[in-house]
């Protein structure tokens, strides 16, 4: 390939690179047609995209020859919006795991995501209520695709998280092996609709990727994921894959968090992030950090005990929660803690405020002036200005107006504010 690269000096200069070469070999394209082409004025990329589309199409790529012909391709045919009924979408598990499509669990190393799964298992086994729902329902059937535990650890887990064991199927590390929803996926959609699980747990997704998909690119990665999806409707189940976790830092989205290409969680409709409770070594948290059908689910608490899922209530920690953490190179709880202190600061600073104001005439400090009545911390350690900016829709909300503005006292003039009680007086009335 190298050798043949090295032949197109001319074409190298108009943008041809070597990966281009491979791709275009790949697909099919001889190698005198790209120079051909090349010289008629068509763009590598524009290249590309002909031998793709030709590929998708099932077209040949090579010219054809003296007397062939080509079938031109038929075009699908798309139907009026009103053909379509309106949208049903239900969950097995509302708002976290919709039936017919699949979710995403991303979890570190060690968090316990195989436990959680099972104590989701055992719920829907038995047709007990998962956190946040509240009826008693039929067990259903499960089936769970591990690569990584046997199916005596998973039994165990089932067992302690009160799973109905019959109503589990499992196929383990062992049993799994060359199982892929790529390179084998026939085998893979009959294997879920001989069990009509509820629920298919794949663990974790990427051992059945298989070896001829790129785990990094959109345009690999997509048409795997229509399939799954489809098969989930077709099976009128929903589908839990778990991912492990990317070590980058997620910054302004926590979906990043998830191996592979960011494609895997673009197309998923429901996604959720486990980790650990910082104020205890045995609970971990579980945040809904994507819903398409849905309003965010809370985050759900649970405990490890003796290897079940005890489930322990809910969390404060949110998807925002866990993006500002990771901008601030911070934890959840460090967040939180802030998050309480600040608004206890902010709520001492509007009762001050509003036990000062006059509902007849604005009343009028300086900075220094209401230090002094109320304590050098009032405005929290931040600059006066900033500190009344972030309280001044709460106190409009209340029926107060405040306005910073330079006040007079002792015949001089300071930074300040004036504060006057709203709700009862017109508009007019307003001294500003």
């Amino acid at each position: 390939m190298r050798e043949d690269f090295e032949q197109y000096a001319g074409e190298v200069q108009r943008g041809l690179t070597e990966d281009d070469l491979a791709e275009l070999t790949k697909l099919g394209v001889p190698l005198a047609d790209i120079r051909e082409y090349m010289r008629d004025g068509k763009t590598v990329k524009e290249i590309l995209a002909m031998a793709r589309e030709l590929q998708a199409r099932g077209l040949p790529i090579k010219d054809p020859e003296p007397g062939e012909q080509r079938t031109a391709p038929k075009g699908r045919t798309a139907k009026p919006a009103s053909a379509f009924g309106e949208d049903n979408t239900k969950f097995l598990w509302h708002p976290y795991l919709p039936i017919g499509d699949y979710s995403v669990m991303m979890a570190d190393g060690g968090t316990g995501k195989t436990i959680l799964c099972c104590g989701i298992a055992a719920a829907v086994s038995t047709g007990t209520p998962l956190p946040g729902e509240t009826l008693q329902g039929e067990g259903e059937r499960v089936l769970i695709i591990s690569a990584e535990d046997s199916g005596e650890i998973l039994r165990k887990r089932l067992a302690r998280s009160g799973a109905d064991l019959d109503r589990v199927m499992i196929l383990d590390c062992s049993d799994s092996l060359g199982m892929s929803f790529s390179d084998a996926y026939d085998e893979f959609e009959a294997t879920i609709k001989a069990y009509s699980p509820a629920l298919v747990i794949v663990d974790p997704w990427h051992a059945f990727l298989g070896a001829g998909v790129d785990i990094n690119r959109v345009n690999a990665l997509r048409p795997v994921f229509q399939k799954l999806s489809h098969l989930a409707k077709k099976c009128q189940c929903a589908m839990i894959l778990v991912s492990h976790v990317n070590k980058r830092a997620q910054g302004d989205n926590a979906n990043n968090a998830a191996t592979g290409s960011s494609d895997f969680i673009n197309a998923s409709r429901s996604a959720f992030r486990v980790i650990f409770d910082d104020g205890d070594e045995d609970c971990r948290v579980m945040v809904h950090t994507k819903t398409n059908y849905a309003a965010y689910g809370k985050s759900i608490r649970y405990r490890i005990d003796d290897g079940g899922v005890v489930w322990d209530g809910f969390s404060e920690i949110t998807k925002q929660t866990l993006e500002t953490a990771a901008r601030r190179r911070s934890t959840p709880w460090e967040i939180i803690q802030g998050d309480k202190e600040h608004n206890a600061v902010n709520n001492a600073l509007i009762e001050a405020l509003e036990d000062s104001a006059n509902q007849f005439v604005a009343t009028r400090y300086s900075y220094e002036e209401f230090k002094g009545i109320h304590g050098d911390l009032i405005f929290g350690g931040s600059q006066p200005k900033r500190a009344l900016d972030a309280v001044k829709a709460r106190l409009a909300d209340d029926g107060y107006f405040l306005k910073v503005c330079a006040v007079k006292k002792n015949g001089k003039t300071a930074n300040g504010f004036m504060v006057q009680r709203v709700d009862t007086a017109e508009p007019e009335q307003l001294e500003v």
